[in-house]
Order: C-alpha cells, then sequence, then structure tokens
C-alpha cells in the first residue's frame, strides 16, 4: 500500500469520528435549570422588653482585712508569759490575753502609791482639824472682843486656809498616782482587741520589750474588703457611690463577691462601702471598696 492511501485512509477515518462527536452533541438532552432557595441564616432571638434598673458593674480586685494593727505594749519589761496559740497564723478572740508582761515591779509601784495615799489622807485629817481648832480660837477671839470687823480681816494663813488646800491637793495627787500605778499594772496583760488571726510575731519568754515597741502584727476576721479598681465609665454606673461614707453601716448598693480557687468557686453577699476619692495616675482609674461582713 502506498503513503499516499494510508493517508486518505487515516482522514477518512477521523472525520467519520468528528461526524459522530457532532451528532451525539447535537441529540443530547438539555439539562433543566434549577433555582436555587435564598440562604437563611440561623439565630435565636429573645422577646424584648422595656425596663429600668442598676446595670451590673464588673470588676477584679485585692481582699485585705477591714482591721489590721501593731501589736504594742503599753509598759515595758521581762515578758513572763506568752498565749502558746499566739503564733503565726493562729486564731485569736477578742479578750483574750496574748502575752504578759512580768508584773512584779508594777505591784510594787502600786504599793508604794497606796502607802502615798494613805499619808495623805492622814494628813488631811488633820489638817483638817487644826483648821477646826484655829477657826474655833478665832471665833472665840472675835466674841470676846466684840469686834465684828475682826471677823472679815482674819489671816488666812491663821486660819490654816491655805495648809488645808495644800493637803487636799497632795491627796488628789496621790490619787491620782494610785490610779495611775494601777493603770500601769493592768496593761502587763496585753489582750486582743477583736476577733483575727495573727499575722506575724517575735515574742517569746524572758524577751524585754519596751513601752511602745511593736512586737506582732494582727487582723480582724469579722469583715474583709475588696479593692476594686474601676474605669471612671464604671464607677458613673454605681448609683449614689459618693454619698456613701465608710463604716456607716449603708448597704443600698449590693455586691456580690466571687473566688475561684482551681476548679472551686466560692461566692458571698456584700455591699459597697464607699469610694477613694484620688484618681491613680498610672491605671486612671478609682479604687472602690466592697465589704464583706
Amino acid at each position: 500500500m502506498s503513503r499516499l492511501t494510508s493517508f486518505l485512509i487515516a482522514g477518512g477515518i477521523l472525520g467519520v469520528s468528528v461526524a459522530l462527536a457532532a451528532l451525539l452533541i447535537s441529540l443530547a438532552p438539555q439539562p433543566t435549570r434549577t433555582e436555587q432557595p435564598p440562604q437563611v441564616p440561623f439565630v435565636q432571638t429573645d422577646p424584648v422588653a422595656a425596663g429600668s434598673g442598676p446595670i451590673p458593674v464588673f470588676g477584679s480586685g485585692t481582699v485585705r482585712p477591714s482591721e489590721e494593727i501593731d501589736v504594742v505594749s503599753q509598759v515595758g519589761g521581762r515578758i513572763a508569759w506568752v498565749d502558746p496559740g499566739f503564733l503565726s497564723g493562729g486564731r485569736i478572740a477578742a479578750g483574750d490575753t496574748l502575752f504578759r508582761v512580768e508584773e512584779v515591779d508594777y505591784q510594787y509601784r502600786v504599793q508604794e502609791a497606796e502607802a502615798s495615799l494613805a499619808a495623805s489622807q492622814l494628813a488631811l485629817l488633820q489638817e483638817e482639824e487644826q483648821a477646826s481648832i484655829a477657826r474655833a480660837q478665832h471665833d472665840l477671839y472675835t466674841a470676846r472682843k466684840g469686834d465684828e470687823s475682826s471677823e472679815n480681816s482674819a489671816n488666812p494663813l491663821a486660819l490654816r486656809e491655805p495648809q488645808l488646800k495644800a493637803a487636799q491637793a497632795a491627796l488628789v495627787r496621790d490619787e491620782a498616782r494610785l490610779a495611775e500605778a494601777n493603770l500601769a499594772l493592768s496593761r502587763t496583760h496585753i489582750t486582743a482587741p477583736f476577733d483575727g488571726f495573727v499575722q506575724e510575731e517575735s515574742v517569746d519568754v524572758g524577751r524585754i520589750v519596751a513601752a511602745g515597741q511593736p512586737v506582732a502584727r494582727i487582723f480582724a476576721s469579722d469583715a474583709v474588703e475588696i479593692v476594686v479598681p474601676l474605669s471612671d465609665s464604671d464607677v458613673a454606673l454605681i448609683p449614689g457611690l459618693w454619698s456613701l461614707s465608710a463604716g456607716d453601716g449603708n448597704r443600698s448598693v449590693g455586691a456580690r463577691v466571687i473566688a475561684r480557687y482551681g476548679e472551686a468557686s466560692y461566692a458571698w453577699t456584700g455591699y459597697v462601702d464607699r469610694g477613694e476619692t484620688t484618681l491613680d495616675p498610672q491605671t486612671r482609674t478609682i479604687d472602690v471598696i466592697v465589704r464583706v461582713p
């Protein structure tokens, strides 16, 4: 077979294939066009009702005790006894004796003041008796002389009036000294002013403490305060904040305090006690004090 014949056969086959493909395409059914439905987003709605009331304000803060003081002995001396529970982290109750300063020196001072007072009382009795005698003698002299003007011109010193006043003043002075000695003796017992806990202490039997020297720090457990820094826009949502007075017991603005420890959470009901009057220059926030009794 010649080369020309081969080309003619191949061309014929190709032409028949193209014609057949065109025929099949022309006879194929037309696809039906369908309109896609509009896509509606899925939402959940709630009915809206108009109302009035406070807008919740959320914040976080630092807890601090409502009262925290240094324990200071008002008298000096050697510590003679310490409550076994008066340790860092220990619980204390109002009126409990925390530790005691040696009393002997102060007992001597009380005895000395009592002796001085007894002497002053005796001296006053004697002076009153002498003044009575001086007055009687003066009245007798005036009556015998019959000079009424001498009654008004009597010498106070002769009537022992200054001596009597001095004896009375000495008695008042010694009474005050006895009261002061008893007060100092009572202060050898250092007691807790409130229920609470010991934050830190440095008290040991045998230690010498000076009057006015801090030896421990305690804080109250009856209430706590939470210092919550808020922006001025949040502070403006707290009704009547600036009319509140610290510690007046006004609980009109309630607060709910939630503390989380790990996976557990605890809640308490408190109230807004007051707001600080200064603006923090760094954070531009105002501290609001929430109190939990």
